[in-house]
């Protein structure tokens, strides 16, 4: 039987600089391959390379060939309408295009794999949408703008419009991120059914409880080079990794003292704080996103902010920076004053680092500039760079494993290189308080042990902690208080 698609001896360069070296991959169709590597191996650029996003190196870039159609051939064309795609960097192209669509446009564009649907529905299509809609609860969010989605609704989406069709091959990068517990697992199912019923599935992932029961094959990149491609991975085996998974997420959870009570109001006119919250509620597009909210943050506290897909996480964030308000009869203070202080003071004492932030950054900015840019909390450059910002930008690049990477351009680092870029960024300029929007998701186990580290180490410097996250074992062991979040009743 001919394969889905074959590599023999690939190179790809990105901006001059060889990613993949001399990759040899075969893949069966009905196979489903988990993808493995660091931050920065090349598992998105192999993923793009077999969606046909990416072209081998011409002259000695050696041979992709597709059988999608029964017969061989080295082109692309064509290769789009029998795949489907979802990967951080679809999601972000999505939130940078100028025009307004809602979360249906998106949905039933997934029927051809196009921007816009520019055909009718047929009745059994129209059925399909109903059931996928269904299935992963999407009702409340195909009426919204997808510029007012969270992160996991938002991803949420792009998967069920990538299942829509029923494509013969699916690629998925770190597609779970950003979601919920209860999503998550739901997602993984619907992949495990589309998988069961003869869909081809290449999964990048480096989490051990994202690998669902088809994932039977695995293929690790090391440096861009293919290091172990091995077939029928055991069950016995991936039964292992996730228990062994299981037993260090609990020990994460112990090492963190966590606190889920929240103080009683009667305690906030006599001690000092950060934040202080009082009746707050904001909407956006009409739709209350945080209600009635009664909250505070002293000194020397840590807090982890939880909750489902589109409760309000990260709405609760821009609020204490500024970025949103609370509505009439709601207020806010900041650092222990009542009066109210302008966006840039409030710049000026706090850091933040979310998803939003990662996509806003669209020009070729390499990575010292994108982290010396958290001293004016601008994206780019708005003043000149001092000889003492400078160096501090140095010290944070050597401090986060990143010097090596101080003139790359920023924009073609891997999603998880990117992440810890915008933590170096966001402490730059020693911020009283960090404000984190899902920081670790994306980051392969080395980094999410350095970013713990990090946040520790920061944490010991006196550094506030407030960290939006759906898997609190992966926090820092510190003394971290919990706000939960419930998604709003309209939503649900």
């Amino acid at each position: 039987m001919p394969p889905i698609v074959q590599l023999e001896n690939v190179n790809v360069s990105l901006a001059g600089k060889r990613v993949l070296h001399g990759v040899n991959w075969r893949w069966q169709p009905g196979e489903c391959w988990s993808l493995r590597g660091a931050n920065g191996s090349g598992k998105s650029t192999f993923l793009r390379l077999v969606a046909g996003e990416l072209a081998p190196d011409p002259g000695d870039g050696g041979r992709r060939t597709y059988w999608l159609d029964g017969t061989a051939n080295p082109s692309a064309i064509g290769v789009r309408d029998q795949l489907a795609f979802v990967s951080p960097e679809q999601q972000e192209r999505y939130l940078n295009l100028e025009w307004a669509r809602t979360g249906r446009d998106v949905l039933l564009t997934g029927f051809h794999q196009t921007d816009y649907l520019y055909r009718r529905l047929t009745a059994e299509q129209k059925l399909a949408a109903e059931k996928i809609t269904d299935e992963l609860r999407l009702g409340p969010l195909l009426r919204r703008d997808v510029q007012t989605l969270s992160q996991g609704e938002f991803r949420r989406l792009l998967i069920a419009r990538a299942l829509l069709a029923k494509p013969r091959v699916l690629l998925l990068d770190e597609f779970t991120d950003g979601l919920d517990t209860a999503m998550r697992d739901a997602l993984l199912a619907a992949v495990q059914r589309a998988a069961a019923t003869g869909t081809s599935v290449l999964c990048a992932t480096h989490r051990e409880d994202e690998r669902f029961p088809a994932l039977r094959h695995e293929v690790v990149l090391e440096q861009g080079r293919v290091v172990t491609a091995k077939k029928s991975f055991a069950a016995k085996e991936r039964k292992g990794h996730k228990e062994a998974k299981i037993s260090q997420s609990h020990a994460g959870a112990c090492a963190s003292e966590v606190d889920s009570s929240l103080r009683p109001l009667r305690s906030f006119a006599a001690n000092p704080f950060l934040f202080r919250l009082r009746g707050a509620s904001v909407y956006l597009d009409r739709r209350a996103v945080l209600r009635d909210l009664d909250w505070e943050m002293r000194p020397g506290e840590h807090w982890a902010v939880m909750g489902p897909n589109g409760s309000g996480k990260s709405t609760f964030l821009k609020l204490l920076l500024g970025e949103q308000h609370p509505a009439v009869g709601g207020s806010i203070h900041r650092f222990n004053e009542t009066r109210r202080h302008t966006l840039w003071e409030i710049r000026a004492r706090t850091g933040y680092a979310g998803p939003d932030l990662q996509t806003a950054y669209r020009d070729g900015l390499t990575v010292a500039q994108v982290v010396a840019s958290g001293w004016f909390a601008s994206i780019g450059l708005l003043d000149a760079v001092t000889p003492v910002q400078w160096r501090r930008v140095r010290e944070l690049l050597a401090e986060f494993g990143l010097a090596e990477l101080a003139e790359r351009n920023y924009l073609q680092l891997s999603y998880g290189q990117r992440r810890r870029v915008l933590l170096a960024r966001a402490v730059v300029h020693d911020p009283e308080v960090l404000l984190l929007d899902e920081p670790l998701d994306g980051l392969d186990a080395e980094s999410l042990a350095r970013m713990r580290e990090h946040l520790a180490a920061l944490a010991a410097q006196r550094v506030a902690l407030i960290v939006v996250t759906h898997r609190r074992e992966e926090l820092p062991a510190l003394p971290f208080r919990v706000h939960t979040f419930s998604r709003p009743a309209a939503a649900r």
